[in-house]
């Protein structure tokens, strides 16, 4: 299919004059405020609505949640709203029993040692489901982070069919799961088994450091950091085939299990993320958030001079699994924890002790639904 490259870029700017894309520069600003997440339907696995402050400190990003804060959803037409509950310290959940109506239009509303905080009004488009998934491994499929060497994935595929007279905008996202076999790092004699701690995580791989074993089943939680986003003017109601949605990183030869999610979102929704992806593709998400931040739809309305980073959405999300086997992988293998592993010697009578795998945003010792 040919591209109308000109007509693209006319859609682009007409996007974003939908939404002003202020930046932030962090060098200049001690403090800046931080909302990231998406209100959507499926009351079973809501996704987690975070509320934080990012700091510069000697060139580096330090995200800082704010706990205890009482925001909610407001319903825009009757003006009711919806307490969030607070699961851990920055990170917010709608109630069990909420659900959205197509029909209605939310916004979310906060406030902040007397600031008040609001998002533009946002209601659900529905996404249509993902017909077929796929992949195929590729050694040479993606750059080392220091772009010196070509590094190996199972890349993941998938077909859908775009719903026909709509303007839609889709996001991707990906979640990889993963058996650890490591489920603890620790600086070099500075373990203590009965407490299973040792000294700061930040610190120990600046000395001698040993990798101890999971006492019990350990599955790594990690969620693709690459924006993947698409406009589908230029394939209105057709269907799309191959549309590449995770590189996923060789890691164990034995299998893996990756979970996909298609999802439609505002034109203002895609903006925000096209200018992000434009500013920092490595990232993906705000966890660090790129020298000139993107403000999105929240706003102060106390003080409307202040920039506010992140956009708060409203989504309906089609999900679907592949197991991947990796016995057709070859090549080097990624680090999972980001080092080399270094077990403690043995020692008999004594062992090297073991390590529980403690339930957190990025493992679980749960076997994930659908791993073979």
């Amino acid at each position: 299919m040919k591209i109308n490259y000109l007509y693209y870029t006319f859609l682009l700017l007409e996007l974003f004059a939908c939404i002003d894309p202020y930046t932030v520069d962090l060098a200049k600003n001690n403090k800046v405020l931080v909302v990231e997440g998406l209100l959507t339907d499926d009351i079973q696995n809501p996704d987690t609505i975070s509320i934080q402050y990012s700091t510069s400190i000697n060139g580096n990003i330090k995200m800082i949640a704010i706990p205890s804060l009482q925001p909610v959803i407001k319903i825009v037409d009757s003006g009711k709203e919806i307490k969030l509950i607070e699961y851990d310290k920055g990170k917010y959940l709608p109630p069990k029993d909420f659900q959205i109506k197509q029909d209605e239009k939310y916004s979310l509303k906060f406030t902040i040692n007397g600031q008040k905080y609001e998002s533009t009004p946002e209601s659900i488009t529905i996404t249509p489901s993902i017909t077929n998934i796929y992949e195929k491994f590729n050694p040479t499929s993606r750059l080392s982070d220091d772009g010196k060497a070509q590094l190996s994935a199972n890349e993941v595929f998938i077909d859908f069919k775009d719903t026909p007279n709509e303007d839609n905008y889709y996001l991707w996202r990906y979640t990889l799961y993963e058996r650890l076999q490591h489920c603890f790092t620790c600086a070099y004699s500075m373990y203590d088994f009965k407490k299973e701690s040792c000294i700061p995580p930040e610190a120990y791989l600046r000395e001698p450091y040993y990798d101890y074993g999971c006492l019990n089943e350990c599955y790594a939680v990690i969620r693709g950091s690459q924006i993947n986003i698409f406009s589908d003017k230029l394939s209105e109601g057709s269907l799309v085939k191959g549309r590449l949605v995770g590189k996923i990183p060789y890691y164990y030869p034995y299998g893996c299990l990756v979970e996909v999610e298609q999802i439609c979102i505002s034109p203002e929704a895609f903006t925000f993320f096209k200018v992000l992806e434009s500013q920092s593709q490595s990232n993906g998400g705000l966890a660090d958030v790129p020298p000139a931040a993107i403000v999105g739809n929240i706003k102060n309305s106390t003080n409307p001079t202040e920039k506010v980073v992140g956009y708060f959405g409203i989504a309906n999300i089609q999900r679907k699994k592949i197991w991947i086997d990796r016995k057709q992988n070859t090549g080097e293998q990624d680090l999972i924890l980001g080092h080399v592993i270094i077990e403690e010697p043995q020692n008999p009578p004594t062992r090297p002790p073991l390590a529980h795998c403690k339930k957190s945003a990025t493992r679980t010792p749960f076997k994930p639904e659908g791993w073979q």
